[in-house]
């Protein structure tokens, strides 16, 4: 008999290679996200390190001048977190997105696996099934021998 073979493996070993491809995108897409969490901390540092410079300039005397620079400077600050957040929110989606095609992708192994496991099973049940008949002949044929050299 001849050796088993899956037809469906080449589509397997396709579908587990999309599926890392998929875990790769996904880590890029966690160490975008890090950084950007990172940017939004180090600009809301920055934000009350200026606010406390502010109010301690305040508390002695400020210009107008300086006044108006520390307002748009924490303003420009304010805008530049809240365009980090709307970065951060579009990754979080497509980190959604991606781990549903993960799942999907893990989904589709599993039952071209399970699949190819019945199809093996039924290869070994044929296979022991060629066995006994063969065994079930040689036994039959010694006997048939045995009676003719006697």
């Amino acid at each position: 008999m001849k050796k088993f073979s899956f037809s469906l493996q080449k589509i397997l070993e396709i579908k587990e290679q999309v599926l890392d491809n998929l875990k790769v995108e996904m880590g890029n897409l966690n160490r975008e996200l890090s950084t950007v969490e990172q940017q939004i901390k180090n600009l809301k540092t920055e934000f009350k390190q200026l606010n406390d410079e502010f109010v301690e300039k305040c508390a002695v005397s400020v210009s107008v001048g300086e006044m108006t620079y520390y307002k748009m400077y924490m303003d420009n600050v304010l805008k530049q977190t809240e365009k980090k957040e709307e970065e951060k929110n579009i990754i979080l989606k497509k980190i959604e997105s991606k781990r549903h095609e993960i799942i999907n992708a893990n989904m589709e192994i599993s039952s071209l696996e399970k699949l190819k496991e019945n199809e093996l099973e039924k290869y070994k049940k044929a296979f022991m099934k060629s066995e006994e008949i063969f065994i079930d002949e040689f036994v039959s044929n010694k006997s048939i021998l045995n009676k003719y050299a006697m």
